[in-house]
């Protein structure tokens, strides 16, 4: 098996209704993964969310920066190029 795969998630022009959508289902994905986290940790072991309460600030800010950019899209009649891919590496698990 390869030890490294590049993933294209996203390549293409978008009219920015449609590019909003496709942004925030991704960064709405990653909030609501941390949101869960941070969550089942608190419940569990009391121990701590710093992490994945630094991700959520940063994803929320992400979220307002994508919405400027689309509403400018929107208001001056403009689409917006998206390119999004994922590399993953496959990496030996520290004990």
């Amino acid at each position: 098996m390869e030890k490294q795969k590049t993933f294209k998630l996203i390549d293409g022009e978008f009219v920015p209704s449609d590019a909003r959508n496709i942004l925030f289902t991704l960064v709405n994905g990653k909030i609501n993964f941390h949101s869960q986290e941070s969550f089942g940790i608190k419940i569990r072991t009391s121990g701590d969310t710093s992490f994945h309460e630094k991700r959520i600030k940063e994803l929320t800010q992400t979220n307002i920066d994508i919405k400027k950019m689309v509403d400018y899209a929107k208001e001056n009649k403009l689409r917006l190029k998206i390119n999004g891919t994922i590399e993953i590496t496959l990496i030996n698990e520290k004990l």
